[in-house]
């Protein structure tokens, strides 16, 4: 998902907000009850958008080393590494949704989820051969399949009519199932591995609208790993990465 998609789609998003308030304004209020539940229960939907952090290994920029170990640089007699980044690609994220009244504005929200995903490593490189040195770009894709229990305080604004706004943060625990996966290490090799657990700090903000017979809520959440994944070493592709940690965009649309 680049700029432009991301542009369009909050676009989108707004335009969808403006229609439910302009609704919302112009009915009875809605589900008056809901806000006493001691409890409840729902399910999400989102659009996600999996990246890494990236932080190159300044001291091995320039380092070179023997091609025989690597089949993407067989036309090359050494190669050096220059540089790494990650690129972003767009997935989908479900979830269900447990819901506590802790008080009139706070909530603990626990929110089982399955995220499919996919992130890229863009490698630069300078090959040397027989026809002398040119710069190489090799892109190592990473499948993720993520079992994530997010834990969350919801804090709502004091409710108008048929919407109210909140905020949210927490933590949210992560289980790659697809990190070490058969598909991942044919396509890279088994150069590059990763944890296969993560605990991320996670921060959003979103709009509550009731309907007459459902909740619905607009949500755009954020989150970044705290630990450092990268789980190989001894070669070019993993060498030349400090430390990788997990970030991700998302935004869901969720009904309880």
């Amino acid at each position: 998902m680049n700029f432009k998609h991301f542009i369009t789609s909050v676009f989108f998003c707004c335009l969808l907000l403006l229609s439910i308030h302009s609704k919302a304004q112009h009915s009875k209020t809605n589900l008056q009850e809901h806000d006493y539940q001691r409890y409840h229960f729902g399910f999400f939907v989102a659009a996600n958008q999996m990246d890494f952090s990236i932080k190159t290994n300044r001291s091995l920029i320039g380092a070179t080393y023997n091609t025989a170990e690597y089949s993407d640089f067989t036309a090359y007699n050494q190669v050096t590494f220059l540089g790494v980044e990650s690129e972003a690609t767009p997935g989908f994220t479900v979830g269900i949704i447990g819901n506590l009244k802790l008080h009139k504005y706070f909530d603990l929200r626990v929110i089982p989820s399955l995220s499919f995903g996919e992130r890229i490593l863009n490698y630069s490189v300078e090959g040397t051969g027989t026809g002398g040195t040119e710069i190489i770009n090799v892109k190592k894709n990473i499948v993720s399949t993520h079992v994530d229990v997010p834990v969350h305080i919801k804090y709502k604004s004091k409710r108008w009519n048929n919407y109210r706004a909140y905020v949210l943060s927490g933590v949210k625990f992560s289980f790659d199932m697809a990190a070490n996966s058969d598909k991942n290490k044919q396509q890279n090799e088994d150069l590059i591995r990763l944890k296969t657990s993560d605990i991320l700090f996670e921060a959003g903000v979103g709009f509550d609208y009731y309907f007459d017979f459902f909740k619905f809520a607009l949500e755009i959440k954020m989150s970044y790993g705290l630990n450092n994944i990268l789980a190989t070493s001894g070669n070019l592709f993993s060498d030349g990465i400090e430390s990788i940690h997990n970030k991700n965009f998302q935004i869901s649309i969720t009904f309880e």
